[in-house]
């Protein structure tokens, strides 16, 4: 039940409540979600979600660290398009596990296809600061436009296995 999901964001509560089938039937993109444990009288309510697309990203918008030794065209990632918790359940960290699945589902996706990193469009500079705490940086076009190489990612969990 995602009807009164409530993040304080209201284009990421209307995307769930109104779209996500849409964008899930025409392979726009893939959405996961977290519930409850299964002993909460609320066990089928969505308290908070995720968005995966294939994107690319423009080789000019790369830092010169990143693309002196790329092929001078756009660059495949995965877009994390969007990522929101419930109100009831912010602080927990469930912002955190949450990214933590999409960057091991990204991760997995790298081994059977080229992805580069992991692009994020933050919506506001407090999840900008949210995405930069994990190794995230700016794309060189929007200082909200933000990647993490797939190669950090991999160190990443590697490191905590």
């Amino acid at each position: 039940d995602r009807s009164g999901f409530s993040c304080g964001q209201s284009s990421l509560d209307e995307f769930l409540q109104t779209r996500v089938n849409q964008y899930q039937r025409r392979n726009l993109g893939q959405t996961f979600v977290a519930v409850p444990q299964v002993d909460d009288v609320n066990h089928h309510q969505v308290i908070g979600y995720y968005t995966l697309a294939a994107s690319a990203v423009a080789f000019q918008n790369l830092p010169l660290v990143r693309s002196r030794r790329l092929p001078k065209h756009p660059v495949p990632v995965v877009l994390l398009g969007r990522l929101a918790v419930d109100r009831a359940h912010q602080g927990k960290g469930l912002g955190e596990g949450l990214l933590l699945d999409a960057l091991q589902r990204t991760q997995a996706i790298a081994t059977e296809l080229g992805i580069y990193a992991v692009e994020v469009d933050a919506i506001d500079d407090s999840t900008a600061a949210f995405y930069t705490r994990y190794g995230f940086a700016p794309l060189l076009d929007q200082p909200r436009h933000l990647f993490l190489p797939i190669e950090t990612i991999d160190r990443a969990i590697d490191a905590a296995s």
